[in-house]
């Protein structure tokens, strides 16, 4: 349940906040004053995507806030647990700022997240319907998805969706297969010594990098070693080397120690560290001992980087990545070489998966039939309690060959008037039908789908008189199972009002201010009279009023 939402700089709002009740929550105002803006936000808070558009002009930035009461939703809560959220509190806050000249940020329950994580989150939380979405109803595409969500199969359709995926890549690569075994041949000898030129190489992950530390030294070996042996001769062989000068102070110290022992500690110190200046002098001696002057070993060197650099310029930028293209060569050569073991392969995996396609998109197909029965029942009872009391509901299936969504190709017919044969929606529909076959599809799906807001947005325009009267009866049945947020023009719709909310804009000192008030008693009483009769409010439109109120 959507408890509130709180808009800041947001639009044409500067400072906004709605509190909204369990039942029923109509939202009324005067065309324009701003009660739409209320569910783009509600939309950009289910993850919607923003930009500077939606910040109040003179504004740098804009807030948007919304806190749900998510304690009776397992599905919601468990998708926050999944993703680290604590949900003990039975709430969930979702924020989002939107900044004029920076990337929007993204809050839930105070910690920064992302768009991606949002909408993950709270997808199927809140249904919207919007005066303009019954269009959605003229897209043949979008009935099988209808059909599927009401005879609870999408799991089935997924499985098969996925299932056809993996038989396309097969079927490609089959058919690739397949066509090059024209070139096979001659691509099997290139192949062949594109392998054997990487393979004789016998190339090694970080050889490169040594052979170049081993060509410096090569070049240097002159000079690195007279550095070692001039620093072996001072430390430990020339005649005054420091290891002597240092023995002769250690045995001054140590017999100076027999007067003050304090100078035979410092002599043992001493003592100690010309061992580890000996442990370097002999390092040195045995460095220089294996230092090699070898110029061919150089010429070994070089020609092993300038192998290795041809190598580089053909099959990649580094030894992994031609090791990485030996091993696809080396695949490619293995597919060519058992190419009819392959093709053999690749056709009965094909068939295989074909079979298994065929099975489930068969099981589909019949649970649609079952579930188009079902919905066309329901709905033609349904949209007699709308006012469309000779209406005709048919669910048209066409076999097709199998796809992602199955064998059926599935159409939505239909005809307002007795004895008229069923056409599709788009020929026969006027807009007024198709918003209330989208309000009652919209409340069938949702006793299957269980979302636990919905909202609706104008969604009754084209309506009235008594058919709006019926209009508002079926919302108010929703809304005993659901939280319901109706923004509606119609009395007869907003008299049904657990919590009537009216949005009022208004114009000071060269500044737009939205604001909303919570109606009660004599308030809700003028606020309907005015939906009934405009600005003019008469004591017959007030008598009017009370007695709408009344139901």
């Amino acid at each position: 349940m959507l408890l509130g939402l709180t808009l800041k700089n947001f639009t044409i709002i500067e400072d906004l906040s709605v509190n909204l009740s369990p039942g029923l929550n109509i939202i009324t105002g005067e065309t324009g004053a701003g009660k739409s803006v209320i569910v783009d936000a509600v939309n950009i808070i289910l993850g919607d995507k923003t930009s500077s558009d939606n910040i109040k002009s003179g504004r740098e930035e804009a807030h948007i806030e919304a806190l749900f009461d998510i304690s009776g939703d397992k599905v919601i809560k468990e998708r926050l647990e999944s993703s680290g959220f604590d949900t003990s509190t039975g709430e969930l806050l979702i924020k989002r700022v939107i900044y004029r000249n920076a990337r929007s940020r993204v809050f839930i329950n105070g910690g920064l997240s992302t768009l991606t994580l949002l909408s993950k989150i709270t997808r199927g939380f809140v249904d919207i319907f919007s005066q303009h979405e019954h269009q959605s109803l003229l897209r043949e595409e979008n009935h099988i998805k209808i059909l599927d969500n009401f005879g609870e199969i999408s799991i089935e359709v997924f499985d098969l969706r996925e299932l056809y995926q993996n038989y396309v890549r097969v079927k490609r690569e089959l058919d690739d297969l397949v066509q090059s075994q024209k070139d096979k041949l001659e691509k099997q000898d290139y192949l062949k010594y594109q392998l054997s030129e990487i393979n004789e190489a016998e190339l090694q992950i970080g050889e490169e990098e040594k052979l170049e530390e081993e060509k410096l030294k090569l070049n240097n070996a002159e000079k690195l070693q007279l550095s070692a042996e001039g620093t072996y001769g001072t430390l430990y062989e020339n005649e005054r080397s420091i290891l002597g000068s240092l023995q002769n102070l250690t045995d001054d110290l140590l017999n100076s120690g027999k007067v003050d022992a304090t100078l035979a500690d410092i002599g043992k110190s001493i003592e100690k560290g010309m061992l580890q200046i000996q442990e370097a002098a002999f390092s040195l001696r045995d460095y220089n001992s294996d230092l090699i002057h070898d110029s061919g070993r150089l010429e070994i060197v070089e020609d092993r980087i300038h192998l290795i650099g041809d190598l580089k310029r053909k099959y990649g930028e580094s030894v992994a990545q031609i090791i990485l293209k030996r091993d696809e060569i080396q695949k490619e050569l293995s597919n060519i070489e058992h190419f009819d073991e392959r093709v053999n392969s690749l056709t009965n995996e094909s068939q295989k998966m074909m079979g298994e396609l065929l099975v489930l998109a068969e099981k589909i197909s019949k649970s649609r039939k079952r579930a188009s029965k079902k919905l066309t029942a329901i709905l033609e009872k349904e949209l007699k309690e709308v006012g469309i009391k000779g209406g005709q509901f048919h669910i048209e299936f066409t076999d097709k060959d199998v796809s992602s969504n199955g064998i059926d190709d599935i159409s939505f017919l239909f005809s307002a008037n007795p004895g008229e044969r069923p056409k599709p929606l788009t020929k026969v529909a006027s807009g007024g039908e198709l918003s209330r076959i989208m309000l009652v599809l919209k409340e069938v799906i949702a006793r299957v789908e269980g979302g636990s807001v919905i909202i609706f947005d104008e969604a009754d325009s084209g309506v009235g008189g008594a058919v709006a009267e019926a209009v508002g009866q079926k919302i108010r049945k929703l809304s005993q199972s659901y939280q319901v947020i109706c923004i509606t023009h119609l009395p007869q719709v907003a008299k049904f009002a657990d919590s009537h909310l009216s949005v009022l804009k208004t114009h000071d000192d060269n500044k737009t201010q939205v604001t909303i008030k919570s109606l009660e008693g004599e308030e809700r009483v003028i606020e309907i009279a005015r939906m009934i009769g405009g600005f003019n409010i008469t004591q017959k439109t007030i008598d009017a009023a009370q007695e709408m109120l009344k139901y």
